[in-house]
């Protein structure tokens, strides 16, 4: 039983990591609302329970052992996880809504988060949705770090530990100011846009995308690159005739529609990139198959993909 591998307790851990916090027992025991003569108590208890030193004394300080540390480390990254499920528990004891954490990356439109916020809420027990911004990781790590329940992730990434549903699949193209002079052009090659400034969200080529398979295989680079870690300002740069970039169709889909962006073909064929789901075990099982397939059909219906179904 997991629960019973630990020697020492979470309040251990606690009492530990207020002292690397504080670097006094008096402090320490303030923050976590004991005594003085209790923390002394859990430090020693703790000490003995694993046969090691944890803290030792400078003067007046108190200072951790390396033991020490990776005890406060732990406790670090676990209390956060711990107050958001008690939070959740509690939530779901006082509303019976379930919360679904979707993070999501810095290739996503977020066109999708209105239809699958309504079919989560029909759902015959209402699931609050909630949004995860996975920033310049891949999406799929907020949910293996428990930030979140699913991830929506563009590109083959895959982790043996999730369970990975297809939602479709979405087209590269070249987006411009809608005054550029190549806007109705059939097709854009590399050599077109070098010599443009060019926004793109990692100076790092990225396997399947446009530095990696649209540039390199002509022997092209462009000229100026400039790294731009937001969505919405890329496009915001884009449409002031600032530069161009290479997007997944679905995440400039608006914009085009409103008429303030250009999107055009790329040439030498299409670059096709997968959209996934990737989702906890637990999750997967408690939501079922086919409400993760009606949540992938409707991400692929907002975001116009070409549509797979099911486990990947």
């Amino acid at each position: 039983n997991i629960f019973h591998m630990n020697a020492i307790e979470w309040r251990h851990y606690q009492i530990v990591l207020a002292i690397q916090n504080t670097g006094s027992l008096t402090a320490a025991a303030r923050s976590v609302n004991v005594t003085q003569s209790a923390a002394t108590h859990q430090v020693k208890e703790a000490e003995r329970r694993l046969g090691i030193d944890l803290v030792e004394r400078h003067g007046r300080t108190l200072k951790l052992t390396p033991a020490g540390l990776a005890i406060a480390e732990a406790a670090s990254a676990c209390a956060p996880l711990l107050q958001r499920a008690e939070s959740r528990a509690r939530e779901l004891s006082h509303t019976g809504r379930m919360r679904l954490r979707i993070a999501f990356g810095v290739q996503d439109g977020l066109d999708w988060v209105p239809p699958v916020s309504l079919l989560l809420s029909q759902e015959p027990v209402a699931i609050q949705l909630d949004l995860v911004d996975g920033g310049r990781r891949p999406p799929s790590q907020s949910v293996r770090q428990g930030e979140a329940e699913m991830a929506l992730e563009i590109g083959e990434a895959g982790f043996p530990d999730l369970v990975r549903f297809e939602v479709g699949y979405d087209e590269l193209v070249c987006l411009l100011a809608v005054d550029h002079a190549l806007k109705d052009a059939p097709a854009i090659g590399p050599d077109e846009i070098q010599t443009e400034t060019y926004f793109a969200h990692s100076l790092v080529p990225q396997p399947g995308f446009e530095l990696e398979a649209f540039f390199q295989p002509a022997g092209a680079h462009p000229g100026h690159v400039a790294q731009i870690e937001s969505l919405q300002a890329i496009l915001r740069l884009v449409s002031a005739g600032l530069g161009v970039s290479i997007q997944p169709q679905s995440a400039a889909a608006s914009a085009v529609a409103r008429e303030q962006l250009a999107a055009v073909p790329l040439s030498g064929g299409p670059i096709r990139q997968p959209w996934y789901l990737h989702v906890r075990p637990n999750t997967a099982a408690a939501l079922g198959e086919a409400a993760l397939v009606k949540v992938a059909d409707e991400i692929s219906s907002a975001l116009c993909l070409v549509p797979a179904r099911g486990k990947a």
